[in-house]
């Protein structure tokens, strides 16, 4: 019975991908247990269970993210997510805020965590709006265009940022929401019948 040689490298991949995946769901429940259940951030800089939950927000989103950068193409993603990923975690672990009383008075926390949900937004839409280009378009141009798929995933960041913002000042209602988001796609659609078409 015959062997494919080129089904060995496929193989280890698959193995190697599976492994990384399996260490990435291990490294995030280990952030939700420590965070969520044995509360982390009630203790103090040194103590142990803190020095781990530092090493896994750097750990998780690094095998999670990392391997999707080299699918893209674009190493600077995997970077990009390992630092929002790690500041979005610290904020919600360490950093006391506390949405309910408002801006005014929570203002160093807040603005931190919404930094960091702006850019985890964008770490999280960036590879889907790229996988979504080759379902939406038909030349290779447009489907392999990372460039588009960045810029959609800054403006979801930009939308989701502002629907954040005015939650917390209570400015927020239904009608405010989905104009909001029906603004951004309009913009985006703008955009993609100003350039479609050209080569």
């Amino acid at each position: 019975m015959s062997t494919n040689p080129d089904q060995g490298p496929a193989i280890t991949n698959k193995r190697n991908m599976l492994l990384i995946a399996g260490l990435a769901g291990l490294t995030w429940a280990g952030l939700v247990g420590l965070i969520f259940l044995m509360n982390a951030g009630q203790y103090d800089f040194w103590f142990p269970g803190r020095i781990v939950v530092y090493v896994l927000l750097l750990l998780a989103p690094a095998l999670t993210f990392m391997p999707i950068g080299r699918i893209l193409d674009f190493p600077l993603y995997g970077y990009w997510a390992v630092i929002s990923f790690a500041l979005f975690g610290y904020v919600l672990a360490f950093v006391p805020s506390d949405p309910t009383k408002g801006w005014s008075s929570n203002t160093a926390g807040l603005g931190l965590l919404l930094i960091s949900v702006f850019m985890v937004t964008i770490t999280i839409f960036l590879p889907i709006f790229y996988r979504l280009g080759f379902k939406l378009f038909s030349r290779k141009v447009e489907q392999y265009d990372l460039s588009r798929a960045r810029r959609e995933a800054v403006l979801a960041g930009l939308c989701i940022l502002l629907i954040s913002f005015l939650r917390i000042v209570g400015a927020l209602n239904l009608l405010i929401g989905v104009a909001l988001i029906l603004a951004f796609i309009v913009f985006e659609m703008l955009i993609l019948t100003r350039n479609y078409g050209r080569p």
